[in-house]
């Protein structure tokens, strides 16, 4: 009796209730199949993410959140990505710490900038142990100061001060901060490290108006330089921020737009080229300004290189130029970013196309029996740009004899390759109404970047130190992404002193 109730039992009630289970699993099983299959045909995050909090699936793990293939993120999972900002402006520069070096004393990184500049320089030997203070307007015995050392280096002084990038640089990237000082008969390297307790030093206002876009401490020894960029560690210790050093820094790598620089400079006459010369370029004689119309176009377009060197602060090194006589202005920029070519051939009708073109950038001393004939003249300018007749543009001071005397600022044709009678250089400054330049030859100024640029071959680099990638894109005028791709760099990687990388072969123009 007890069997057969069991077995009804079973029979009515047990087996449907295993069909049904059978049921639900088989449908759960077929959920999760199609589950998988879904993931494994969109590769859906949020499924991904779905699935990987279920204890069942953890096992598969590893597959699904590693795909061989980026995932095709949603629409709003991709938003947020590219929409974060980089956490600075710039990648750390070459020789810079990762993190600020709290063990380190002064001395400790002073000894680290020796190790680094090697024997060239010794900075014991050069030290000076009684300095003038600008902030207190007193000299002051700083021997036992940990938060201050100068040092003398006297080749350093203009028109060679950029002999003095290496070492600033190396300074910058071992923690100090770093001004010229011209006094007491001496050129001076000052240098103040970013250590604890220094903002509360003397030596404070040297440390925060170096972070500042056009700061200068309260000095009027400080010889103005072009700024460096900080080290990570600067920032992150609030010795300045990201938008300060994304303002006080232009690293547009662009070759530099010289036309729309010297346009706002034209002058139909005399008397508006007077105005300009004197409000605008600093200069009292428009007929002789081209010195500092040529160095504030190249000011302007941005085109100096990212180099100290005595050439930033004004147009001193393009007045009263001369490269006969006193190695100017050629002598004031680094010999590594420029090449300078020399003829005693007239300018006049000079054949270019055959002789070699000028190009875009390139600077020109003219030279002329200066001082003997009357109407013969020195002239600098600049090329401008190319026009779509490949002619050579200038933006120049020209003073004009016919009809009558006057002087503008013009944009003016230079030549056309192949044309030996028309242009600025064959005509008006050849003796047809605006005197002449040239007949005793001339230089060409041309910056580095210009010739990698014209002969469309790949090239070495060896990094400097504070280079970045954004640096070295700015001084050779190429995206920071094409350096990336062809040394196969992650775009925030530090460059290492010393490091060779490749800059591409570049597209030839076509002039």
């Amino acid at each position: 009796m007890q069997f057969l109730i069991t077995t009804k039992f079973i029979g009515k009630i047990i087996f449907p209730l295993i069909a049904s289970a059978a049921l639900l699993f088989s449908q759960i099983f077929t959920q999760l199949r199609d589950i998988f299959t879904l993931a494994d045909i969109t590769n859906d995050a949020p499924l991904y993410a779905e699935i990987l909090s279920a204890d069942t699936a953890l096992q598969t793990a590893p597959e699904i959140a590693q795909p061989s293939q980026p995932l095709d993120l949603p629409a709003a999972v991709s938003n947020q990505i590219v929409e974060t900002a980089p956490a600075y402006p710039y990648a750390n520069p070459a020789g810079c710490a990762v993190t600020q070096p709290q063990d380190l004393t002064p001395e400790q990184m002073l000894a680290n900038v020796q190790n680094a500049i090697g024997e060239k320089y010794n900075l014991a030997e050069r030290r000076q142990l009684y300095i003038w203070n600008g902030s207190l307007g007193t000299m002051l015995n700083v021997t036992d100061d940990p938060f201050v050392y100068e040092f003398t280096f006297n080749e350093f002084q203009h028109p060679l001060t950029y002999l003095g990038d290496e070492v600033a640089t190396v300074f910058l990237t071992q923690g100090f901060v770093v001004w010229f000082r011209e006094y007491n008969g001496s050129f001076r390297l000052l240098a103040i490290p970013m250590t604890d307790g220094v903002l509360q030093s003397q030596w404070a206002s040297y440390v925060t108006s170096y972070w500042q876009e056009n700061g200068t401490p309260n000095d009027a020894y400080i010889y103005s330089v072009m700024k460096k960029l900080p080290c990570h560690w600067v920032i992150d210790s609030g010795y300045v921020t990201n938008e300060t050093v994304d303002s006080m820094f232009n690293l547009n790598w662009q070759v530099p737009d010289y036309l729309a620089a010297g346009r706002q400079y034209l002058a139909q006459n005399c008397a508006e080229a007077q105005r300009v010369s004197e409000e605008m370029i600093g200069y009292p004689n428009p007929a002789s300004m081209c010195g500092p119309l040529a160095w504030t176009i190249l000011r302007d377009a941005n085109s100096f290189p990212y180099r100290i060197g005595s050439w930033s602060a004004n147009a001193a090194a393009f007045t009263g130029a001369n490269p006969k006589w006193n190695d100017q202005p050629w002598g004031t920029f680094d010999p590594a970013t420029y090449t300078l070519f020399h003829t005693d051939q007239p300018m006049g009708s000079y054949d270019f196309q055959t002789n070699g073109n000028l190009y875009t950038g390139d600077v020109i001393y003219s030279y002329a029996t200066l001082y003997v004939t009357p109407g013969y003249f020195d002239h600098i300018f600049v090329v401008a740009g190319i026009d779509e007749n490949n002619t050579r543009l200038t933006i120049s001071n020209i003073v004009r004899n016919i009809p009558e005397r006057d002087c503008m600022i013009e944009e003016l044709p230079l030549y056309t390759p192949g044309d030996l009678t028309s242009g600025a250089i064959n005509y008006e400054w050849n003796g047809y109404g605006s005197g002449r330049t040239g007949t005793s030859g001339f230089d060409v100024f041309r910056w580095n970047w210009a010739t990698y640029h014209n002969n469309g071959q790949a090239m070495q680099y060896t990094v400097r130190w504070g280079d970045t990638l954004e640096t070295v894109a700015f001084d050779w005028k190429i995206s920071p992404e094409m350096i990336e791709q062809t040394n196969q760099l992650a775009s925030d990687a530090q460059l290492i002193p010393g490091q060779v990388i490749i800059l591409p072969a570049l597209v030839q123009p076509a002039h």
